[in-house]
């Protein structure tokens, strides 16, 4: 996936997010939100890992385990990735 700049790149990001988490939680993407913690919405250490790799293939860019505990919730990841 290729990202524009600015508020595009971060809804682009965001979008990924939502639907990567809410295919592991098999929910509806707008059930997901976006301010609460991973483990508040029920990812166990299991499925970040399998977050990372699908925000990896959806986003095209690494995405580490440290990282989603370091940015523990959508907001806060979409922040950092936009930044890099």
């Amino acid at each position: 996936m290729e990202f524009g700049s600015g508020g595009s790149q971060r809804a682009a990001l965001l979008t990924a997010a939502v639907t990567a988490v809410a295919d592991l939680l098999d929910v509806d993407a707008a059930a997901v939100c976006t301010s609460a913690p991973f483990s508040d919405l029920g990812l166990g250490s299991l499925q970040l890992a399998r977050l990372t790799a699908r925000l990896e293939d959806a986003m095209g860019v690494e995405v580490s385990l440290t990282t989603l505990y370091d940015h523990p919730d959508i907001e806060q990841l979409v922040e950092y990735l936009a930044m890099r």
